[in-house]
């Protein structure tokens, strides 16, 4: 079992879908004690990665290329950290990847997964606790790599992981950007990057599982 070039491009075209859709829910968690933008810097990414994963359907790019030239897009996107934090996970998705790999088994999906998060924690110090994206990313990236190497198993553990990351981001402090001048204040509210970051594992949850009986091909 496979994630395919096709099946890649369902996967992003659903994370593209998600941020779209939510721009609104998260710009109004991002008001509360930020500046309220955060929803269309997500819509901004959202789209690259609707153009971008287009775009792939039409040339021979490797998946490392598919990922860097998406990273590379969204590192550029004004709109405070976000651009930066979400361009360096996508570029990193790839870094550890051979420029021949197009289709990916089990092993290797975990391979990308760390890779992307590896590479993020060269650019941020955040880590769960500090109500950032790093909320979410972390325990969906370590569901994943603790589940089977079954496809359907590590996204499955990844998309859960990555809601219930996001979830527990309601009770902490938060210890970066504009919000952490608010400290206590912000317990109760989730973090806006904590579930944009859900949107990341939902899509690839959604774009990669159908139904028990559909095979990832």
């Amino acid at each position: 079992m496979v994630i395919t070039k096709e099946r890649w491009i369902s996967i992003f075209q659903n994370i593209s879908k998600l941020m779209i859709e939510n721009k609104d829910i998260l710009s109004t968690i991002d008001a509360t004690f930020g500046d309220g933008d955060h929803g269309i810097t997500i819509e901004r990414i959202g789209m690259v990665l609707k153009n971008k994963s287009e775009e792939w359907k039409g040339n021979n790019k490797s998946l490392k290329s598919f990922f860097q030239d998406i990273g590379n897009t969204i590192t550029n996107i004004n709109g405070g950290s976000a651009g930066p934090l979400y361009g360096t996970y996508f570029s990193g998705l790839g870094e550890e990847l051979d420029e021949s790999i197009i289709e990916v088994d089990g092993k290797e999906l975990k391979k990308i997964l760390n890779s992307g998060l590896t590479e993020l924690q060269y650019l941020t110090t955040a880590k769960v606790g500090d109500k950032t994206m790093m909320d979410t990313l972390i325990p969906a990236t370590e569901a994943a790599l603790k589940a089977s190497d079954d496809i359907i198993d590590i996204v499955t553990k990844a998309k859960d992981g990555a809601l219930k990351g996001a979830e527990k981001s309601k009770e902490f402090i938060s210890k970066f950007g504009r919000a952490k001048s608010y400290k206590e204040q912000t317990i109760g509210t989730p973090d806006a990057g904590a579930t944009s970051c859900t949107y990341i594992f939902l899509g690839l949850y959604e774009g990669g599982v159908f139904n028990e009986n559909e095979k990832i091909y």
